[in-house]
């Protein structure tokens, strides 16, 4: 399978499909052979058995896809997180991190996920039943800097938040969503403070820091992983902002990674102590 699956990826082998017409068929062929027949995608997620529904090619092409991505993550979190500890997941989209890092930090830890578009959400939950987890609270909210209402755009490959409606058409294609400032919410419903939390909000994440400026600042709270995307951030901020405003919270060891090709977002690891970068 993995000799197939490398197949599909291959640049050379691709454009020979493309142009034979047959690139369907080749990756028809993969989802047959790496899907259940119940729809169910095993993975091994730094060596962490992760199982999640892919019901067509392209959405096994957009798991496996993101689980590549965002593996400098993955690393860092699995290398430094362990049993009873308790993990921020804000943006989890369908749980490709909520799932192993609940795995990760145990019966005795707890993981936290934050997703309030609808599709995502239910995928989430579905996976967390499929994977038998138990110690993940999820709340159906967006973080940011202020309790409000706002409207999420569902329309691209990854849902993002707007701060600025503009014509109808965007409008068409979004839905409302409740915002929380994590602060507040930390404080009214009684969460552990996160020694470890992972943030990739499309555009949003200047906010959702803002929000949770004093969960971060405990010193409780050590390991910071946040996706930048410097296009989708709002007028007057950009990394630099978010990086010193960081600094400000703690963190004195700031990672900044190139975005690789063809991909714009900037991920960023912020830790206020040494950090191990060694997979388990």
């Amino acid at each position: 399978m993995n000799i197939l699956r490398r197949l599909t990826y291959r640049s050379d082998l691709l454009a020979m499909t493309r142009f034979l017409g047959l690139t369907n068929v080749l990756r028809k062929c993969y989802f047959r052979w790496a899907v259940s027949s119940e729809g169910v995608f095993r993975a091994k997620v730094d060596g962490i058995d992760v199982r999640l529904y892919a019901h067509t090619p392209e959405e096994l092409r957009a798991i496996e896809g993101n689980l590549s991505l965002e593996k400098d993550f993955l690393d860092v979190l699995v290398a430094n997180l362990g049993p009873g500890d308790v993990f921020y997941d804000v943006g989890s989209h369908i749980g490709q991190f909520t799932i192993p890092m609940s795995k990760v930090v145990g019966g005795e830890g707890q993981v936290i996920a934050f997703e309030p578009e609808n599709g995502a959400y239910g995928r989430l939950i579905a996976h967390l039943d499929l994977n038998g987890r138990s110690n993940v609270r999820v709340f159906k909210k967006a973080l940011g800097d202020e309790n409000a209402l706002g409207r999420i755009f569902v329309g691209g490959v990854c849902p993002s938040l707007l701060l600025h409606l503009g014509d109808t058409e965007q409008q068409s294609a979004s839905e409302a969503v409740e915002i929380v400032q994590g602060d507040w919410l930390v404080r009214t419903e009684g969460l552990p403070i996160p020694r470890a939390l992972k943030i990739d909000v499309e555009g949003y994440e200047y906010s959702v820091l803002r929000g949770l400026q004093q969960t971060l600042a405990h010193p409780a709270c050590e390991l910071l992983c946040c996706e930048i995307h410097p296009s989708f951030l709002p007028a007057q901020v950009d990394v630099t902002v978010i990086v010193e405003f960081v600094k400000t919270l703690g963190f004195a060891h700031i990672d900044i990674s190139p975005p690789p090709p063809r991909y714009t977002s900037i991920h960023m690891v912020a830790a206020k102590r040494e950090t191990s970068h060694e997979t388990r």
